[in-house]
């Protein structure tokens, strides 16, 4: 049997760090941790999006927001902090 590289490391192990039972807001959360470089993942997005957002998932919590164990400080630091205040400007 051919054994490859990745076979001998670990995967980091994914933890739920937030769960919606709306989809737009999933997909809100998730854009905000992907654009700061955080792979996110969830089972039960794709049973979401079949059935029109009003899926939860088979525990009936909504759909979990997952990432890695070790992205998992900041990506909860990163959803917690409060929204941009009125006039904030991006400098090119």
């Amino acid at each position: 049997m051919t054994q490859w590289a990745f076979d001998s490391e670990q995967p980091d192990e994914l933890v739920t760090i937030r769960t919606f039972e709306s989809h737009a807001e999933f997909l809100l959360a998730r854009g905000l941790l992907e654009s700061a470089g955080i792979e996110c993942f969830s089972r039960d997005e794709h049973a979401m999006r079949i059935s029109s957002g009003t899926h939860k998932s088979l525990s009936g919590e909504g759909t979990a927001l997952q990432v890695r164990k070790s992205d998992a400080e900041d990506a909860r630091a990163i959803l917690d902090a409060p929204p941009f205040e009125d006039g904030f400007v991006v400098e090119e």
